[in-house]
């Protein structure tokens, strides 16, 4: 039986970005058929406000039901309290970037709540508005939990009928790691050709991962990129590099934690 999400659930601040990731969300809950819970955190200086309307009214548009809640208090702590008590399997968040809308869902915020969630975070840029998940990038790197996201990629791909484009990426030109690169890239293949899930593969070397990931995914059009988070020590996707990834990505990016256990011994590898 197909793992389907239940509990998908959005951070909301009204900002361009975090309007974006509802219309992400709201698709992903009609795909999947399930609810969407929308969590607003007021501060102290919070003005009255008519949002459980308005998304719900957007909500009609999809045939999905809002499970509107507010809060008040730290945004990060204050999402990721009602994650945990929810017991969410996926969140969405409007990420503002470098140059933030407001500081609810800018920089360090986005981050946090990234960091201390259970369940995979997709965060949205405003400039992804007319992208889709109809073609996502599952990147690849020579660390043992790289392939973890490979089931995640799955279940979105079944759920759009999406294309998964494999890229393996490294700063190394030395043959042996290209070799294991191109053994897990053959994993991965054969795993998604099990499931019938359309995919791409290519090898790519360079000195800026997390940028050659965003080029590769601007020209593939896709819609989403997976990423691992706390992996191994100098993995691209630690620290700046996760930072550079989702504050400049202008596709969606859906970060996964190493510690994520919910599809353990379901990737096959």
């Amino acid at each position: 039986m197909d793992y389907k999400f239940t509990k998908i659930m959005l951070g909301y601040d009204d900002s361009p970005a975090s309007l974006v990731a509802l219309d992400k969300a709201l698709k992903t809950c009609r795909a999947f058929k399930t609810d969407l819970y929308v969590v607003y955190v007021k501060s102290k200086n919070s003005s009255e406000n008519n949002f459980a309307k308005q998304i719900q009214d957007k909500a009609n548009v999809y045939g999905v039901k809002i499970n509107y809640i507010e809060k008040q208090g730290n945004v990060s702590r204050e999402i990721s309290h009602f994650e945990k008590e929810l017991k969410s399997d996926l969140i969405f968040m409007g990420a503002h970037g470098v140059n933030g809308f407001q500081p609810f869902w800018a920089g360090s915020n986005t981050l946090r709540v990234v960091g201390a969630s259970n369940c995979p975070v997709i965060t949205v840029q405003e400039t992804a508005i007319k992208s889709d998940f109809s073609r996502i990038i599952l990147p690849l790197d020579d660390s043992e939990d790289t392939r973890q996201k490979v089931p995640y990629s799955v279940i979105i791909a079944k759920a759009f009928n999406s294309t998964v484009h494999i890229v393996s990426l490294t700063k190394s030109k030395n043959e042996e790691i290209h070799n294991k690169l191109n053994i897990y890239g053959r994993q991965v293949q054969d795993f998604l050709e099990e499931r019938e899930i359309k995919h791409t593969y290519e090898l790519r070397q360079g000195n800026n991962l997390p940028q050659m990931c965003i080029d590769y995914a601007n020209e593939k059009n896709a819609g989403l990129i997976l990423m691992m988070t706390e992996t191994v020590m100098l993995n691209w996707f630690m620290g700046t590099g996760a930072q550079q990834l989702i504050n400049h990505s202008p596709v969606p990016v859906m970060a996964i934690h190493t510690r994520d256990l919910m599809l353990s011994g379901t990737s096959g590898y």
